[in-house]
């Protein structure tokens, strides 16, 4: 017994020695063993501070522990962590602990933060794991086998942020258990899931927040085939029972889904736990009851890189719903609804919802609605809705305590939304199509509104809406509303409104007062604070036609005194603000029409502003306008915290005009009273002509009776720079009407012009691989008859550099004329008479003529596109050419001459040319065996032609080569096609001599030794 006993005991005690020698003892050689082992077979990158080895932490067995473990992500994620956790255990099969192969059987994860990325292309950062080509022989030499029965991750943390769809699913407080035997091909895995908090946002919107999750799930799981079988799988998200079933398979670019989720029978209360917690904390209190179905699903293949997506799709069913709050007098029952959602490929646009019923009651109070709706873009909506409730009741039981009234609407519309482009100018576009043929009855009766960190309530709200579309055409939507009442502390709304947009008639009588200190009280004013008077009264009634003459009744008074803003953006205030503004027409006719500002004045950073203006019949518009002071764009913008601009910028004036419509339309100038001065400093304008702004940097404006002078005036345009001096005339009359033309006469100077920028529909460079859309034309505008007396050092335009420009540039009627032009372009002296309209912003029409004495033809070649693509044959050409030509036609959307268009005449010299290279002279020579013509120097060969039908027709020419005289006559195409007669003249005198016919093209003439008997080149006419 004694002998048994101190056997036993020298056993415990040897094995308690081992437990805890052991890990004292073997630690380097397992460390070193994990350590190189994960990081041979990752793409990432894995590091911990240290290992620890352990029998007590999963005893009986032999844990090795990664301390601090950091794992870096896969490509193009290498700098972010994918995971990181206090530690990452292995549990070890103690049996092998000596053998040549370690076994892992467990993988421990604990307080670990996972977070997974996937860009917008699909690319994700969890691709770390490196796929052996030789698996076989890799696992016969490798000293560690992993065979793993159990995954565990315990208070830890997860992100999947998958960019691609977008989604993102945040997991806070994960516990989870996963149990199988993962080294088989097909094996099912035993799960447990418990989230204390679970957010969902598709979209940058959340569809849940704060969940928490109770999951047991069983997956079956094929390596081979990469498919993942979730067969038997409940889920509870906070008190709502859900069953998940449904397959995932692993793709070469993606997944292909199928889940299909289901929450049958349950009680309506359950679903409510689930909706966001800005609803569900309120309805804490708040007892829900009825029958309740959801099911969902997500169907299909996701290919991120094909944009190829899942359909989403939802349902729920409501019976017998009942929502009851201590604090309402009385419950929501009797709740019915069948709703259908489907959202196809993941796409918002095409988004179905069938809410084919929707009806309860709350007392007397009910609420009735039918609601369909297809896609977005252009959505199809189908609405029947009808419904009167007390708002005070809504209020108790979803704790809105501060919000009253008996509200009603009656609502039918069918139809639906579209747009279409009808432009009101180059850029600007009126998006507005067709809307849904609708009935609308609304009112609301006795509200009130407070907001609860504030003191007073908005009450007394009370208006009735009536309005109706019949067609569908929104021009003819009516809208009336009556009744219109808003009051809080002292300050009120009061009035009614009837708009009819199709004919432009009104009916309105506003009236308000505000006290704008008050508002604070009522109204959460943010950054804001506000002082002043403000008081209005309008009446008008009428129908507003300018081609009729006629204006709505209107007798307008808006009063602000003593008006003071503050912002949180800028340390002065905008103050001492009056604005007091008057508008009356007593006989409904632009004549009688008058509006009286009396004044618009404020002081900003302490430069005052005024502006004082009396005009009356529009007819003949009779003006007194006054203006003094300063503002600062720049500090305005930066007042009023305009984001997305860095603007500087001042306008001062000191104006006085005065004076009658009809003296400046007729000449009588002497009868008008304007002067005074506007200057402005680093001012932005727009024109609809133009795509980019002008930066007016100088600029000092006179006005004399109906001129505005010039002065000091620079400016820039993109990357072109100005300067103007002189005067524009006929200001009064262009400003009030429509037709009335500018005049003016400018000097002109600029370091360079950037031509292709005035393009209308010039843009920067697109991105590769997207569509490229076309320049348009540069527009002239058709109510300027201005001269500039121009000199620009340089001109770029379509790749080609023009250096000191100089002549008259006529700008009338929409025409373009420059007169006694002369530039320097390829280092050749050039003078130039042409006219240039724009027809459209996509196209326009020239015609010019053109004189260069001597220019190179080398770099006329190398430096010009269009002689390029006229003269494919002459890359080898050298010498000194003059040119007088004439030329018109028309210009495409991108500024290039459209060829069936062009038209012209002239002659072409040829003043010292060497024909190196020159095919068509070097195919004459080989057919008629003459070494001499090949490659020949040329000396004053005038060349005369005619240009029509995208045809050049040649007259004959004569040229002298080594004794040699050929002539050549006839037809070329701009696409490169010959048509030509010749003849060589043999020596000494040329009497005798070999016809010649060419033909082919350009690059490959061909020659024959007769006489040309073919057809003319077929014509191409302009489009």
């Amino acid at each position: 017994m004694k002998k048994a006993l101190k056997i036993t005991g020298i056993s415990i005690i040897s094995l308690i020695l081992l437990i805890l020698l052991v890990p004292y003892i073997i630690p380097n050689t397992i460390s070193k063993e994990i350590e190189s082992r994960i990081n041979q077979n990752i793409n990432g990158k894995a590091e911990f501070e240290s290992t620890s080895l352990s029998f007590f932490k999963h005893f009986p067995s032999l844990t090795l522990s990664l301390n601090n473990f950091t794992l870096k992500g896969s490509a193009p994620f290498e700098k972010e962590t994918l995971i990181h956790a206090k530690q990452l255990s292995f549990r070890l099969n103690l049996s092998t602990i000596f053998s040549k192969q370690v076994k892992i059987d467990q993988i421990f994860l604990d307080q670990a933060n996972i977070n997974i990325q996937v860009d917008e292309k699909g690319n994700a950062n969890y691709n770390v794991y490196k796929s052996n080509p030789n698996p076989k022989n890799a696992s016969e030499s490798s000293s560690t086998a992993i065979k793993i029965e159990g995954i565990f991750i315990n208070k830890s943390n997860l992100v999947y942020n998958d960019n691609s769809i977008p989604m993102k699913v945040s997991a806070r407080g994960l516990n989870y258990s996963g149990n199988g035997d993962l080294s088989k091909a097909i094996f099912d895995l035993k799960s447990n899931a418990k989230i204390d908090s679970l957010d969902l946002y598709y979209n940058n919107s959340p569809y849940l927040l704060h969940k928490k999750i109770d999951a047991k799930l069983v997956t079956k799981i094929n390596t081979n085939s990469l498919d993942l079988m979730f067969n038997e799988n409940d889920l509870k998200i906070n008190t709502l029972p859900i069953l998940f079933v449904g397959k995932f398979s692993f793709l070469k670019d993606g997944y292909d889904i199928n889940f299909r989720t289901a929450a049958k029978e349950t009680d309506l209360h359950n679903i409510f736990t689930v909706l966001p917690p800005s609803i569900a904390n309120r309805m804490q209190k708040t007892t829900i009851k009825g029958y309740a179905e959801i099911n969902a699903s997500l169907i299909g293949k996701y290919l991120a890189k094909r944009k190829i997506m899942p359909t989403l799709s939802f349902n729920i069913k409501v019976r017998d719903g009942q929502i009851a709050n201590p604090k309402a007098p009385q419950a929501i029952s009797n709740l019915y609804l069948n709703l259908h959602m489907k959202l196809p490929s993941l796409n918002p646009d095409s988004l179905y919802i069938d809410m084919d019923s929707l009806y309860f009651n709350m007392g007397k109070d009910y609420v009735n609605s039918i609601v369909k709706l297809n896609g977005l873009k252009k959505p199809k909506v189908f609405i029947k809705t009808k419904a009167s409730i007390d708002l005070t009741k809504w209020a108790k039981i979803f704790d809105l305590g501060n919000l009253r009234g008996i509200y009603t609407i009656d609502l039918n519309a069918d139809g639906q939304f579209t747009k279409k482009v009808v432009r009101s100018g180059i850029r600007q576009v009126d998006t507005v199509g067709v809307i849904p043929k609708f009935t609308l009855k609304s009112s609301l009766r006795n509200g009130y509104f407070k907001y609860p960190s504030l003191k007073a309530s908005i009450d007394q709200i009370n208006f009735n809406i009536n309005g109706r579309n019949s067609d569908g055409n929104y021009k003819h939507t009516q809208l009336d509303i009556t009744d219109i009442n808003l009051q809080a502390l002292s300050n009120y709304i009061r009035g009614s409104a009837n708009v009819q947009p199709g004919n432009m008639a009104i009916d309105v009588k506003l009236k308000s007062k505000l006290n704008l200190a008050e508002i604070k009280n009522f109204y959460p004013l943010k950054d804001f604070e506000l002082n002043g008077e403000l008081n209005m009264d309008l009446q008008s009634k009428g129908v507003y036609n300018k081609k009729r003459k006629i204006f709505p009744v209107t007798e307008a008074t808006f009063r602000l005194a003593n008006g003071r803003i503050k912002t949180a953006h800028f340390d002065q205030p905008l103050e001492q603000i009056v604005v007091d503004g008057t508008l009356i027409n007593r006989d409904g006719t632009l004549r009688g029409t008058q509006l009286n500002i009396k004044p618009i004045s404020f002081i900003m950073a302490g430069q005052p502003f005024m502006l004082r203006a009396a005009v009356k019949n529009f007819e003949n518009v009779s003006y007194n306008i006054t203006s003094k002071g300063t503002i600062d764009i720049g500090k305005m913008y930066q007042f009023f915290a305009v984001k997305g601009y860095n603007v500087n910028g001042t306008v001062f004036t000191d104006l006085s005009l005065k004076g009658l419509q009809s003296d400046a339309t007729t000449g009588n100038y002497q009868k008008l009273n304007n002067r005074g001065r506007l200057i402005v400093n680093n001012i932005n304008l727009q024109s609809d002509l133009f795509p980019k702004s002008f930066l007016i940097k100088n600029g000092v404006f006179s006005f004399a009776q109906d001129n505005m002078k010039f002065e000091k005036f620079k400016a820039s345009y993109g990357k072109s720079d100005f300067t103007m001096d002189g005067q524009l005339g006929n200001i009064i009359n262009y400003v009030l009407t429509s037709t009335a033309k500018l005049t003016g006469s400018f000097n002109f100077q600029s370091n360079r012009i950037f031509a292709d920028e005035l393009m209308v529909y010039n843009t920067p460079k697109p991105i590769p691989g997207a569509p490229a859309g076309s320049s348009g034309v540069i527009l002239i505008p058709a109510n300027l008859n201005v001269t500039l007396s121009a000199d620009a050092a340089n001109v770029y335009y379509n790749d080609l550099q023009i250096k000191n420009a100089k002549g008259n540039v006529v700008l009338n009627n929409g025409t373009l004329t420059l007169d006694k032009t002369s530039f320097n372009l390829i280092d050749a002296s050039v003078n130039m008479d042409a006219t240039y309209k724009s027809i459209t912003p996509k196209s326009a029409i020239f015609d010019y003529h053109i004189t260069a004495k001597e220019f190179d033809i080398a770099k006329a070649y190398k430096e010009i596109k269009i002689f390029r693509t006229l003269a494919t044959s002459a890359s080898k050409v050298k010498g000194v050419i003059g040119l007088d030509y004439q030329l018109s036609g028309k210009l495409n959307q991108d500024m290039l001459p459209v060829y069936p268009s062009l038209k012209g005449a002239g002659v072409l010299t040829l003043k010292k040319v060497s024909l190196s290279g020159f095919k068509m002279m070097n195919a004459v020579s080989k057919a008629t065996r003459r070494d001499s013509l090949n490659n020949p120097d040329l000396h004053d060969v005038e060349i005369k032609s005619t240009i029509n039908k995208n045809i050049i027709t040649i007259e004959r020419f004569k040229m002298r080569i080594a004794g040699f005289r050929p002539r050549f006559e006839g037809q070329v195409s701009f696409d490169g096609r010959l048509n030509m007669s010749g003849r060589l003249g043999l020596p000494p005198f040329g009497l005798i001599g070999i016809p010649l016919t060419i033909t082919g093209t350009q690059d490959k003439p061909i020659i024959t030794l007769k006489r040309n008997k073919e057809a003319k080149l077929e014509e191409k006419e302009d489009e």
